[in-house]
């Protein structure tokens, strides 16, 4: 893996990553697969985080218990790895890991994944655009050797994953909020170039007007753009659901948003995360039957959405 440098950007922002942030022309070689990682010492706990920065440690707690479950739930060592290093006290701030947060974050993540998966299947040595992408460790689980990977986060949040992280020579930062349009010039991509967007539980964070104005964003930087994203349904917005989600802890969820689909540009494909496991046993058992009628499933579940921000142009 090559060094990295750090170029300071308009309004105190940075961007780092290999040759001062910009990829190798189209015409280089493509980089050899990055080796087993090298893993940065354990940090202090980030307790100074903003309490939206601070959810990025409840998923990857979360998400590492559900790669320790037998069979494991998701195949990230990488985040079961960081977990175990660090020792942060998860447990106190968040709570023990609960099993629909575990499946919920699993299936998400899995959905993330097959459908990046199938975008570097048809473009292998192009960009991923990870906007609020915390402590995720995706990269990990779908790198083929030459994708291009940018993540997109507040500086202080890119500083802890460059501290807790491995970082290699195709991976590159942009360090502003996702909703501040400069990361789209700081890509090092062509408009025409085949780019994928991932905002893997951002969306739930932004208001409505925040979250179309990202979409246009998209829309209008990349010809061949797609566009992932995750929603929550109303009714998880509106109830105190957030009290359940670090019970026995001491941290406190901000405010959630859901997301009109229909408010956005483009072609959507979107579907249910889910069927959940709800238990076993007669009381249950008409929740697990009600999973099956899609009305219930577009209601009442979480979804996962593919979008085409190209056509909406």
């Amino acid at each position: 893996m090559g060094t990295s440098e750090d170029d300071r950007v308009s309004g105190g922002d940075r961007v780092s990553g290999e040759a001062g942030g910009r990829p190798e022309g189209r015409g280089a070689p493509a980089p050899p697969p990055v080796g087993p990682p090298v893993h940065p010492p354990p940090v202090d706990p980030p307790v100074d985080l903003p309490p939206v920065a601070l959810t990025s440690l409840w998923t990857l707690h979360h998400r590492a218990s559900a790669a320790r479950r037998k069979p494991p739930l998701l195949d990230d060592p990488v985040a079961v790895e960081l977990v175990d290093r660090c020792a942060w006290p998860l447990e106190t701030w968040f709570g023990r890991p609960r099993s629909l947060p575990e499946q919920y974050l699993a299936r998400r993540a899995r959905l993330y994944d097959a459908a990046t998966a199938e975008f570097l299947r048809a473009h292998p040595e192009e960009t991923v655009i990870a906007l609020g992408e915390g402590l995720e460790t995706q990269f990990w689980r779908v790198d083929n050797g030459t994708v291009r990977w940018l993540s997109v986060d507040l500086p202080d949040m890119l500083a802890l994953r460059r501290a807790v992280l491995p970082h290699g020579g195709r991976q590159r930062a942009v360090g502003c909020s996702a909703t501040d349009p400069r990361w789209a010039e700081r890509t090092g991509t062509d408009i025409d170039t085949p780019v994928l967007i991932s905002a893997q539980g951002l969306f739930m964070y932004l208001t409505p007007a925040e979250a179309a104005a990202l979409v246009r964003l998209c829309a209008g930087r990349f010809r061949r753009g797609v566009l992932l994203f995750d929603t929550l349904p109303g009714w998880v917005v509106r109830c105190p659901v957030r009290r359940f989600l670090t019970w026995g802890g001491t941290f406190r969820f901000p405010p959630l948003h859901a997301t009109r689909r229909s408010a956005c540009p483009g072609r959507v494909a979107e579907r249910p995360i889910g069927p959940y496991t709800l238990g076993t046993g007669a009381a249950v058992r008409p929740l697990h039957l009600a999973q099956r009628w899609r009305w219930v499933r577009t209601v009442f579940m979480p979804a996962f959405v593919r979008l085409d921000v190209s056509d909406g142009r």
